[in-house]
C-alpha cells in the first residue's frame, strides 16, 4: 500500500517537462510508475532527462498486462525543452519494460543522442519488438523494430532497418542497427 501511495504521490507532484495530458479516464487504471532522471552535458549545457512508465512490467508483483500503459520521455534544459508520450494501445496483451541502464547518450556530430530503448512483457508469442525513443539535434522519434522468436527462444530482426530508421543520420542509425544487431538474441533479452 505505501508503494501504491508513493507512486500517485509521484504522479500527481513530480512534473514531467513538456509532458501532454493524459486523459482522465485513463488515470483510475494507474497502479504504480517507474520514474528515471539522468543529467548530462551537450557542450557546456546541462540538460535533465525525465523518463516515466505509468503501469510499467513489474516481474516481483506479477504484473505483465494491464488496462494502460504510458512512457513518458521529456528532455530539457535553458534554452529547449521536448517530449514525447506514448500509450501503448495493446496493455491487455503487456507492459511496456524499461530497464533503466539500457537509456545511454551519445556523442553524434558533435550533438548528444538520447537512446531510450524498451521492451514488452506479457503474453509472448513468436513476434515480439524493441521500441526505441530518440532526442538528437532538437528532434524526436519514436521507433518499434520487429523480431521473429523461434520455439527455441532464439530471436533475428524481422525488420528492414534502413527503410525504419531512414530519417536518422548515418552515424545515429549505425548505432542503434550495432545495438539491435548485439543486444537482443534470444527471449530473454526481452524480458
Amino acid at each position: 500500500m505505501k508503494n501504491l501511495v508513493t507512486s500517485f504521490i509521484l504522479f500527481f507532484f513530480i512534473p514531467v517537462y513538456g509532458q501532454n495530458s493524459v486523459h482522465d479516464s485513463l488515470k483510475m487504471y494507474y497502479q504504480d510508475s517507474l520514474l528515471v532522471n539522468k543529467n548530462f552535458k551537450d557542450g557546456s549545457i546541462s540538460n535533465k532527462l525525465t523518463v516515466k512508465v505509468i503501469n510499467p512490467c513489474n516481474s516481483e508483483k506479477e504484473r505483465f498486462d494491464g488496462a494502460v500503459t504510458i512512457i513518458i520521455a521529456a528532455i530539457k534544459n535553458k534554452n529547449y525543452n521536448d517530449s514525447i508520450v506514448y500509450n501503448y494501445p495493446y496493455a491487455q496483451s503487456g507492459l511496456i519494460n524499461l530497464k533503466t541502464n539500457n537509456i545511454s547518450v551519445y556523442t553524434v556530430n558533435k550533438h548528444q543522442a538520447v537512446l531510450i530503448p524498451f521492451t514488452y512483457c506479457g503474453n509472448w508469442d513468436n513476434d515480439t519488438k524493441v521500441s526505441y525513443i530518440v532526442f538528437y539535434n532538437r528532434k524526436n522519434y519514436l521507433y518499434h523494430i520487429k523480431y521473429y522468436c523461434g520455439e527455441d527462444g532464439k530471436c533475428k530482426l524481422n525488420d528492414k532497418l534502413n527503410i525504419t530508421l531512414k530519417d536518422l543520420p548515418s552515424t545515429l542509425k549505425s548505432k542503434i542497427i550495432k545495438d539491435l544487431q548485439t543486444k537482443y538474441h534470444k527471449l530473454s533479452d526481452f524480458q
